[in-house]
């Protein structure tokens, strides 16, 4: 029996941007997968430093990687995109580029995902150089498998290098809104159609490490205030548009998730006493599913539900 036959193809999506620094660490660890039919697919959004030629090196000497580079910075989200259109596979396994895989990732992904459109992993959480930290994601977050819309439509914990997708769950999720992040959106779409899997096994070295963030040198109080203010709008149009997204594909037959979807949405209009109250209410009611991932104490959880009167999220 041909190896297509008894292995369905996984392309491995690698978004790419100055990634120099762990980018052939992670590159090693995905060619090492145990799990014999793979593609790796990588775009570059416009690299200064030496992340394409890193990709371009190791696709000279190995068949299964692809590399393409784009002609301007288009973004995280969009890259994504991209890069799942240009994969060919049954499977598509999304990958960050600082990572660094359990040899058997891709093999017990596929043994677990079944009819489900999606399945995620749990990961280890590690510093700089990889060193254990003692903590695992699921220590910072409820993880299980996942069914309901309303448990990712305020909150989403799944992350995309822990994710691995059939190509029809991307064909149904084609085109990522640009104020949601690609892997949210992947499995807020996955919950309409099937549901997640949560495999319970750390799978992927998830590393943690320092990036410098540099204010705007000689700039007034003032200044900074207004820039501050200014991305906070941003921040709250983001939100109402994406629960917004959220009501419109959510379908109809799904009747008590619709209708907290439009409460949802009715309220996160303006900050009116009606609305702040009327959110307020909607998220004690439904607190279970809306703060599902939170791992807090029921206290911390009311507690989250009255500020809900000032803020929206």
């Amino acid at each position: 029996m041909p190896i297509q036959t008894r292995f369905p193809l996984v392309s491995i999506v690698l978004a790419t941007f100055n990634g120099e620094a762990f980018l052939a660490q992670l590159l090693d660890s995905v060619l090492a997968q145990t799990y014999p039919n793979i593609e790796i697919v990588a775009v570059d959004d416009g690299s200064t430093d030496t992340t394409i030629n890193i990709l371009n090196s190791y696709a000279s000497t190995n068949g299964k990687i692809k590399v393409f580079a784009n002609s301007v910075n288009i973004g995280y989200i969009k890259n994504f995109q991209k890069a799942c259109k240009l994969s060919s596979g049954e499977y598509i396994a999304l990958c960050d580029q600082d990572d660094e895989w359990h040899i058997d990732k891709v093999k017990h992904m596929i043994e677990t995902i079944g009819e489900h459109p999606m399945v995620y992993c749990d990961s280890i959480v590690c510093d700089e150089h990889l060193g254990d930290t003692g903590k695992r994601i699921s220590s910072f977050v409820n993880c299980r498998s996942r069914y309901s819309c309303l448990e990712l439509s305020v909150f989403c914990r799944i992350y995309g290098n822990a994710t691995l997708f059939k190509r029809s769950l991307f064909e149904d999720a084609d085109p990522f809104p640009d104020m949601i992040p690609h892997d949210w959106w992947l499995s807020y779409v996955a919950t309409l159609h099937g549901g997640i899997k949560y495999l319970d096994e750390p799978l992927i070295l998830y590393r943690q490490h320092s990036t410098n963030i540099f204010g705007a040198i000689g700039s007034s109080s003032r200044k900074k205030n207004d820039k501050k203010r200014q991305k906070k709008k941003e921040e709250i149009l983001k939100i109402r548009m994406r629960i917004g997204r959220f009501y419109e594909i959510c379908p109809k037959e799904l009747i008590t998730e619709k209708k907290v979807l439009a409460d949802l949405q009715s309220s996160y209009q303006n900050f009116s006493f009606f609305n702040n109250m009327h959110r307020m209410i909607i998220f004690f009611s439904n607190y279970k599913t809306l703060l599902f991932v939170k791992k807090r104490s029921l206290l911390r959880k009311y507690v989250f539900c009255i500020k809900m009167f000032a803020i929206i999220k």
